[in-house]
């Protein structure tokens, strides 16, 4: 194949880049097959390590400490807050709740009294009117 007969490079970096990788990781190239081989092993490994039960045990373990830091942290701020006398988070989201039913009652509410005002005028408009001083 001669050089007129090849595609132009890619101009951007990003493309290059990609272009290079693509041709690292090909099953057919060299490297493509030592990386291969690296990503088929590796797997293997840490599929042996997941399934532990010395990995998961520990796993557990920090996944536990960090729960409970979190916990801890979250008990110091709500009392830090009280202490400045401001509203928790959870007195917040514990508000928003209360917020969120009364405004749904009071929709509620404004529909059934429009289903009364227009009742009444349904009754107004039905009824004889009524004669001034008899």
């Amino acid at each position: 194949m001669s050089d007129s007969d090849r595609p132009p490079p890619p101009r951007g970096l990003l493309a290059r880049g990609l272009k290079l990788l693509g041709h690292l990781t090909h099953p057919e190239t060299r490297t493509g097959q030592v990386f291969t081989r690296a990503e088929q092993r590796l797997t293997r490994v840490l599929t042996r390590v997941s399934e532990s039960p010395t990995y998961l045990r520990a796993s557990g373990t920090v996944l536990r400490q960090g729960l409970n830091a979190r916990i801890r942290r979250n008990s110091f701020v709500e009392s830090a807050l009280h202490t400045l006398r401001l509203p928790t988070t959870s007195e917040v989201e514990s508000l928003r709740d209360q917020l969120r039913r009364v405004n749904d009652q009071v929709e509620a509410l404004g529909s059934q009294l429009e289903v009364v005002v227009d009742l009444l005028h349904r009754q107004e408009s039905d009824s004889p009117p009524t004669k001034p001083g008899a």
